[in-house]
């Protein structure tokens, strides 16, 4: 899931955190029952604040594959954002690394997607 803060003003980032719990807590159970509850997802958003609720395909960084994404834009979304994973069994092929000189910061990678990289020599 992403949220798009209307801007960056305390308030928004604040707006952007209760919609974002809000809205985690509508979801299904289930990633496949996920594009049903969107009207529900849409309204429990929007009970906060005017957003736009969709499924796209996105990634948090160039170097993970893009997947469906909920995605809510909040206002004009020129905030920052937060994402966070609503299913956790959609990580099992991932795993997550330290990133050198930085030990604070961890990045998701797929091993399974790197190998298959690596058979066609890219």
């Amino acid at each position: 899931m992403r949220v798009i803060a209307r801007n960056d003003s305390r308030q928004a980032q604040e707006e952007k955190l209760r919609v974002r719990d809000a809205v985690w807590a509508a979801c299904p159970q289930d990633a496949e029952a996920l594009p049903d509850a969107l009207s529900t997802i849409e309204k429990t958003a929007g009970s906060i604040a005017p957003c736009r609720v969709e499924i796209r395909e996105w990634s948090p960084s160039s170097a993970l594959p893009v997947a469906p994404t909920l995605y809510i834009t909040i206002g004009e979304g020129e905030g920052h954002n937060c994402w966070g994973v609503l299913y956790a069994d959609s990580l099992l092929l991932a795993q997550a690394e330290e990133i050198p000189d930085e030990p604070d910061k961890v990045e998701f990678v797929w091993p399974v997607w790197r190998w298959l990289l690596s058979l066609f020599g890219l």
